[in-house]
């Protein structure tokens, strides 16, 4: 049973890349073959010819080539699935190819358009040869006679100016646009327009409407086609072979802007070492606007002649590779899922790192008798997993399935690590609620992340300090060290709202949320007071709380960022960066004489203030070949992230003429950061 129009549309819509200037429709096979690509010069350029020629293309073939129904160079408008390859394959051993770089499907359309208009007559009597004049000049004009007898048939007569005007006022919107953005760039947020930018934005809004107008005069000739009739000779075969170009130029032009986005990508990024490359960043997103308004015009059209035709546009010349639409989605689904098998290999250590201003200003901790030491043994882990993952619009990974491992420890020493990204999970949510609600949150592009670190390994000591001197004096107690250490991150990547921009700032991801930490330490409190009152800089002891078990448990806000060039170079060096800021209860004990065990405490809660940061840095190594669907990445990276508390006991306000100034009277601190850091090498195989 074929598919219906309607199903024919949308499948037609899902195998379509709109142009990089306007909404576009997410292609997962282009961005399977193109998105990691090494962005070289040479092969942009080749491709930006390759756009620039497909809309050459269309309005030869629809404007300037004569026709006469059955002419032999619309019989060689086809490519199969078997031409296609034979024809990639020469193409590839080519420069700029060379074998390096996947050959865009819309190169292939482009090509053997190419080789069927050089058999058009007007060709052909260039070249010397004789033959019969053509029944029509143009193809337009066909498509006129074929509406003749039909009410709307003067629809059919506007057709070629509504044609050429698309792609007038779509460059000179593009160039509009661009004008736009120069004179508004630097200017706050939310400043009034000045009369040169409401000038330019009035030229691009009459644009818009001149694009629209013509738009409605096409829908108004395919409304007249659709109604035409085609029952007999010669209007029979106009019809099917005007639907044979049509589609045929239609699918080049869904090709073409398939890879449209990453010309305009990769351009940018070129332009980023060579400003004078600005130009053809230009050029490029004016063609990808010329070659959306064609597409759409072609589209109706073809869909509008399928009618009299009776042919679906399915089994058109231009829908031949991969089978027709049904086997196209089927292709573009396939490329959408992926298999990620990911190894990890991390070792972690664990510190106090003492500092005389953990908590701010200057800690004079002399008085003190008692400190703690941690002495950890690293936690090593080698760990995998797979997972079944599939691409939505604009979305990748955005369905993930836990194809392997409940956790990710394969072999530890010294305690393990566990990771994990579901969100639905960390709410309680189980099964299929869990990856429903997975889903929802990758496409509002919320990313989760869940660190579990268990370290099982070393021993935590007490050790007596001299109070005039700040020195130790000798160990008085040990115990096993134990700590299980909970990290949640959830944030929203910012880059989603301006994906051009963090290109060109070498921004990866932008992450701004939520954090919690959650883990257990024993510690020993020092209470401190300003030295001099209303100046805040340097605090002087009071008093120390006994050794004792205390949970850390902070609810942040704050943003991570990762700085890079993404996948697509070879060899890619990256950094992350990440703050955070919050406070969270905590429960704490002091007593009279904390060096005497048994001593009566005096119990206390109160919010305990806190800032995470983490720094790292790595180096991306891809090892398979931008050709191979198949890709290999590892990432060797070093990454530190520290964890400063206090506790205000109390505010001083300080009088200082007509200046009231706040500092921090007391407070309560750990004498030091908590830091955990170490090396991570993951290796993440995509198929």
């Amino acid at each position: 049973m074929r598919p219906g129009p309607a199903l024919a549309g949308l499948l037609l819509l899902a195998s379509a890349a709109a142009s990089a200037c306007g909404p576009a429709t997410y292609n997962a096979r282009a961005a399977r073959a193109f998105a990691n690509e090494d962005a070289r010069r040479a092969i942009i350029d080749d491709r930006a010819a390759d756009l620039e020629r497909a809309a050459w293309l269309a309005d030869e073939v629809l404007s300037s080539t004569p026709y006469s129904p059955g002419d032999a160079w619309i019989a060689a408008l086809r490519l199969d699935d078997d031409e296609g390859e034979r024809l990639r394959a020469r193409l590839e051993k080519t420069p700029p190819y060379d074998g390096e770089h996947e050959v865009p499907l819309a190169k292939l359309y482009r090509a053997k358009l190419d080789e069927a208009l050089a058999r058009a007559p007007l060709r052909r009597r260039a070249r010397g040869e004789r033959g019969a004049p053509p029944a029509f000049a143009r193809l337009f004009d066909a498509l006129a006679a074929l509406a003749a007898p039909s009410r709307e048939a003067s629809a059919v007569s506007r057709l070629p100016a509504a044609w050429q005007a698309l792609a007038e006022h779509a460059r000179a919107l593009a160039a509009e646009e661009r004008n736009v953005e120069r004179l508004s760039a630097g200017r706050p947020l939310g400043a009034p327009d000045t009369p040169e930018i409401a000038a330019a934005k009035a030229r691009a809004g009459a644009r818009r409407r001149a694009l629209a107008g013509a738009q409605r005069d096409v829908a108004l000739a395919a409304a007249a086609l659709r109604a035409a009739s085609a029952g007999q000779e010669p209007a029979r075969t106009i019809a099917r072979d005007a639907l044979h170009v049509l589609s045929f130029v239609l699918r080049m032009h869904i090709e073409s802007l398939a890879v449209a986005p990453y010309v305009v990508k990769q351009a940018r990024r070129v332009a980023r070492d060579e400003p004078g490359y600005r130009a053809a960043v230009a050029r490029a997103e004016a063609i990808s606007r010329v070659l959306e308004e064609q597409r759409a015009a072609l589209s109706a059209c073809a869909e509008a002649l399928s009618a009299p035709a009776r042919t679906p546009l399915e089994d058109t010349a231009g829908f031949e590779a991969q089978e027709g639409f049904l086997e196209q989605g089927r292709a573009i689904s396939l490329d959408a899922v992926h298999l990620k098998l990911k190894g990890d290999v991390e070792l972690l250590f664990f510190h106090q790192l003492a500092s005389a201003g953990s908590s701010g200003g200057v800690n004079d901790y002399r008085g003190r008798t008692r400190r703690l030491a941690y002495d950890v043994d690293p936690v090593f882990m080698v760990g995998g997993r797979a997972l079944l993952t599939y691409d939505f619009d604009h979305a990748r990974d955005a369905a993930r399935l836990n194809a392997g491992f409940k956790t990710d420890r394969l072999f530890s020493s010294g305690g393990d690590i566990q990771y994990d990204g579901s969100l639905g999970r960390l709410l309680g949510l189980n099964g299929l609620a869990s990856d429903v609600f997975d889903i929802g949150a990758d496409l509002a592009g919320v990313s989760t992340s869940l660190k579990i670190a268990r370290f099982t390994a070393g021993n935590v000591t007490e050790l007596a300090v001299d109070p005039a001197t700040d020195r130790d004096a000798g160990a008085v107690a040990s115990a096993p060290f134990q700590l299980l250490l909970r990290q949640i991150d959830v944030g929203f990547d910012v880059t989603k709202l301006f994906p051009e921009a963090a290109d060109d700032l070498y921004l990866e991801e932008l992450l701004a949320g939520f954090r919690y930490i959650d883990y257990k330490l024993p510690r020993i409190f020092y209470a401190l007071r300003e030295r001099d009152a209303g100046e805040g800089d340097v605090y002087v002891f009071e008093r120390q709380s006994p050794a004792q078990s205390v949970t850390s448990r902070f609810y942040q806000g704050g943003f991570s960022v990762r700085m890079g060039n993404g996948e697509w170079p070879r060899l890619a060096p990256f950094g992350d960066l990440g703050l955070y800021g919050g406070a969270g209860p905590v429960r704490y004990a002091f007593s009279a004489d904390p060096a005497v065990p048994g001593a009566p405490r005096e119990v206390d809660e109160a919010t305990m203030i806190a800032l995470s940061g983490n720094v790292s840095v790595g180096l991306r190594l891809r090892l398979t070949s931008y050709l191979s669907r198949l890709r290999l990445l590892t990432e060797l990276s070093y990454n530190v992230e520290a964890i400063g508390q206090g506790i205000i006991s109390s505010i001083r306000a300080t009088r200082r003429g007509d200046e009231t100034i706040y500092t921090i009277g007391r407070k309560l601190d750990i004498g030091g950061f908590d830091v955990f850091h170490g090396p991570r090498l993951l290796a993440v195989l995509v198929l």
